[in-house]
């Protein structure tokens, strides 16, 4: 969940905000004059928003995309994991929160 501050407290409090932030992926919208200015996030969310916004900015990504959800909405089935790499596929540990 994110919360809105003003500039000026943000100011005041960042090092406490940014260890909020990093340690628990808060967000914090910083407003300017009442207005939504900046926002302050995790840097591993950073980067996921880059690399996402890379994926959406790609045109052939994107078609590449669309195809597989024609593919996969007319009940077709894809190679497994292990066809396809050779190796099972093992779950990911879920990070706590």
């Amino acid at each position: 969940m994110s919360k809105t501050m003003p500039i000026s407290e943000v100011k005041t409090r960042l090092p406490e905000l940014v260890s909020g932030v990093e340690e628990r992926e808060e967000e914090i919208v910083v407003t300017r004059n009442g207005k939504p200015a900046a926002v302050l996030v995790n840097y591993n969310e950073y980067e996921r928003l880059k690399a996402t916004l890379d994926v959406l900015s790609d045109a052939v990504s994107m078609r590449q995309i669309a195809q597989s959800k024609s593919f996969y909405a007319k009940g077709r089935q894809g190679e497994s994991f292990e066809a396809v790499f050779g190796e099972s596929l093992v779950a990911r540990k879920r990070r706590k929160k």
